[in-house]
């Protein structure tokens, strides 16, 4: 996994379209008249900033394209908190450990507190986050019951180091 530089800019469009098509079962989204899903435009033109808000990073497994993720800080109640905010990874490479290892390298290797946001609608990705928080040493996992966003499962894990 590697962080994403402006260089990766359309790189990174490429695999958003994947992904936004894959949510489009769920989540209804059309195309534009070109035939595309929503771009990552805005995002993507502050890649080459020295300290952005959010960030990128591609994935890659045994030197392939495997996917995308993207993080970035939220403000949560009043505070700053690291989101782990969309992942994906490509069909072909599920299964293979690839989304978990992305979670050991952000989340697992922090000494932050880490939000995670999932649309209500999408119940393969709620599976795999309540199967990952079981299997992955989360120092812990709270699920937050009134959510900003009634269309979201939001989740904190290693709470305590949010102070």
């Amino acid at each position: 996994m590697i962080r994403a530089l402006i260089s990766d800019a359309s790189l990174l469009d490429q695999i958003w379209q994947f992904y936004e098509l894959e949510s489009s079962f769920w989540s209804g989204n059309d195309t534009d008249d070109a035939g595309r899903f929503t771009s990552l435009s805005g995002f993507l033109s502050r890649l080459g900033q020295p300290d952005p808000f959010d960030w990128a990073y591609i994935i890659r497994y045994e030197g392939k394209l495997a996917g995308l993720l993207i993080v970035g800080h939220q403000n949560f109640g009043g505070r700053s908190i690291m989101e782990f905010a969309d992942l994906y990874v490509l069909p072909k490479y599920r299964g293979k450990g690839v989304a978990s290892e992305a979670i050991r390298q952000t989340m697992l290797s922090s000494n932050e507190p880490w939000l995670v946001c999932v649309f209500r609608e999408d119940r393969q990705a709620l599976a795999f986050w309540r199967a990952a928080f079981e299997r992955l040493a989360f120092t812990s996992v709270r699920e937050v019951l009134q959510p900003k966003d009634p269309e979201l499962h939001e989740f904190i894990v290693n709470e305590e180091h949010f102070t």
